[in-house]
């Protein structure tokens, strides 16, 4: 249950720094629930910074 919990807490993260830096929040967010979140924040990242 925690890791499930701890699952969307960081898709919802990485969703509000999408949304923060002008992306969509629910694309990044849906994007962290289908695949690890932590490997969504890396793809977020090399997208941001590829711009």
């Amino acid at each position: 249950m925690l890791i499930v919990i701890l699952w969307i807490t960081l898709a919802i993260v990485l969703g509000f720094t999408a949304k923060a830096n002008g992306r969509s929040f629910w694309i990044w967010f849906i994007l962290g629930m289908i695949i690890d979140p932590i490997l969504a924040w890396i793809v977020y990242v090399i997208v941001v910074k590829s711009q």
